[in-house]
């Protein structure tokens, strides 16, 4: 995506185990550490998504909000109020090693199709570049998303080129996002390193993120 990778089943297995041996760190104080450092971050991304602080678009407290892609550590999501949460990361097994991950579906991003019409809240978070076929979930978002339902995220620019990986074989960028949300979502939300110098972590990734509307 973006550079043209297509993935096999073989390869995708592969990122998973590359992004789960990042988080099952063996020494229990830099697991502790890193976990620390996930969680710490969550309040910024949550305010730059446009889901809490003083600019925030939507009030979460009624709402069954989806974090796809959530890491072992609940996600953006966990610190949002709301009805009901789901998280859902095809590497729920290994992460269960070391974490919690109960409130967990190890499910792949790309089988959930029709069920994408439950939530009325999906979160992805720095993860869809992990993805099997994220032009296919993002393709998915659209057909099966209901109307007025709410799609968030947040993304390092490019990081198959920008941040050297394993886990990274896939580059997602605003005008590939743009491009297939199109003409069914309204962008409500948005911030980019352009514009706004928004960057994710302590290597400080040039990113972009925004809060989209389903209207049809």
């Amino acid at each position: 995506m973006g550079n043209n990778t297509t993935l096999t089943e073989q390869e995708f297995q592969q990122i998973q185990e590359q992004e789960a041996i990042t988080w099952n760190i063996e020494d229990p104080v830099k697991r502790t550490e890193k976990e620390r450092r996930e969680k710490a971050r969550y309040p910024l991304l949550a305010k730059q998504m446009g889901l809490i602080g003083r600019y925030a678009c939507i009030d979460t407290s009624d709402m069954l909000i989806w974090d796809i892609g959530a890491g072992p550590c609940g996600g953006v999501s966990s610190i949002l109020p709301c009805k009901e949460r789901l998280c859902i990361d095809p590497n729920m097994d290994a992460y269960s090693k070391y974490y919690n991950v109960s409130g967990y579906i190890g499910t792949k991003a790309e089988d959930l199709k029709e069920s994408l019409s439950k939530p009325d809240l999906i979160i992805s978070t720095n993860c869809i570049d992990h993805f099997h076929e994220p032009k296919q979930f993002l393709q998915d978002l659209v057909q099966y998303m209901k109307y007025g339902a709410f799609f968030c995220h947040f993304h390092a620019i490019d990081n198959a080129y920008q941040h050297k990986h394993p886990a990274h074989k896939h580059n997602l960028n605003e005008e590939i996002v743009g491009s297939i949300l199109g003409e069914k979502f309204e962008c409500v939300w948005g911030m980019n390193y352009k514009d706004d110098g928004l960057t994710y972590g302590w290597l400080k990734e040039r990113s972009f993120c925004g809060l989209y509307r389903k209207i049809c």
